[in-house]
């Protein structure tokens, strides 16, 4: 079985890496998706203040769901079967995680995220994903 992991976030690049599967993986046989997208930690304590855990869990569910809702769409268009998790805390660090976790053969990512510092590096979360990662990293431009 091929289990694919492709981390989204909204940007051109990841829906470009998820297109790209849609078009490369439905040939092939007992093929599996795991979306994911990851969400920053909320440690900021002025937030913390005025907001509950409730309210942040929340606030994260609606964040990911808004980008892996479309990403899904996609997919089964294409029909491949998917799975999504919504994930909190360091990028790279919660996508190599779930790389572990699901058994994933292979990571499918965009080359330029969100990040805080937009495209100021060619891809700095794609570039530690390498590096935490024991599989193969196809990187979508």
């Amino acid at each position: 079985m091929k289990t694919v992991l492709v981390p989204v976030d909204g940007s051109e690049s990841a829906t470009r890496a998820v297109e790209w599967v849609a078009r490369v993986l439905p040939g092939a046989a007992d093929a599996r998706v795991h979306l994911v997208n990851v969400q920053p930690s909320v440690d900021a304590w002025e937030v913390r203040s005025h907001l509950g855990e409730d309210d942040i869990a929340k606030f994260h569910e609606n964040s990911s769901k808004s980008v892996l809702d479309p990403a899904v769409e996609v997919l089964r268009a294409a029909g491949l079967p998917v799975e999504v998790h919504a994930l909190v805390g360091e990028i790279a660090e919660q996508i190599a995680a779930a790389v572990a976790s699901t058994g994933a053969d292979s990571v499918v990512m965009g080359t330029r995220g969100l990040g805080r510092i937009q495209s100021l590096l060619v891809g700095s979360t794609a570039m530690k994903v390498i590096h935490l990662v024991d599989v193969p990293v196809t990187l979508i431009k």
